[in-house]
């Protein structure tokens, strides 16, 4: 685990993505014209290792798929919403339809996860920037398959445990009014751009109990 991150700063992070998860929702629902509920049950914040056998654990060592967006601002780096393979499927079956042939529904795959990651990585993205008070902007996202290392883009020098590198990590619960789909979020930063995360976050602590 990261050291310089406390429990008032995991708690108070869960909660700034528990807004922003809320606020993806109700665009979501709108895509899937079904209702939608998220919800982050835990924030961890860990070393790229860590992070790379957390991936493997959650996904049962199996291919997953990602939408990548970098972000720039007071704080910066990636952040992805990551499925197992085989739960992204899921989801796209159910927002294209059930009828769609699954040979059909591999070629939409990808263009029906970039919509849905660009509703909830933007939200996210906007929802801390306006919490915190800080501007935060985002590329276009892309799309990745494959396992740990390769869908957090951290190579072999970057799973050392020397590297300066953090990702924040999160399991995130996709309640549709049909079926249950689980993804993930990760946060991908440098220590001087985490830092700068926490020290953001410690001003928002510090301002909440203030009023």
């Amino acid at each position: 685990m990261i050291d310089f991150v406390g429990d008032a700063e995991r708690d108070a992070v869960t909660e700034l993505l528990n807004i922003a998860i809320g606020q993806a929702a109700a665009s979501l629902s709108q895509l899937v014209e079904d209702e939608v509920r998220l919800s982050v049950p835990f924030v961890d914040f860990l070393t790229p290792s860590q992070a790379v056998t957390r991936l493997e654990e959650e996904t049962q060592g199996a291919d997953s798929v990602a939408v990548r967006q970098h972000f720039e601002g007071h704080f910066y780096g990636d952040i992805l919403l990551i499925f197992p393979e085989r739960r992204s499927l899921d989801l796209v079956r159910h927002m294209l339809g059930d009828q769609v042939p699954l040979e059909q529904l591999t070629e939409l795959e990808q263009e029906a996860l970039l919509e849905v990651g660009n509703i909830i990585l933007n939200a996210c993205l906007g929802s801390l920037a306006n919490q915190l008070g800080l501007p935060v902007e985002g590329s276009l996202p892309t799309y990745v398959r494959g396992r740990g290392a390769r869908i957090l883009n951290l190579g072999e020098a970057k799973g050392l445990p020397g590297h300066e590198e953090m990702v924040m990590f999160l399991h995130v619960d996709f309640a549709l009014l049909t079926k249950d789909v689980n993804g993930y979020l990760a946060f991908v930063m440098d220590i001087v751009s985490a830092r700068h995360f926490v020290e953001a976050v410690q001003a928002y602590v510090a301002e909440q109990m203030a009023g």
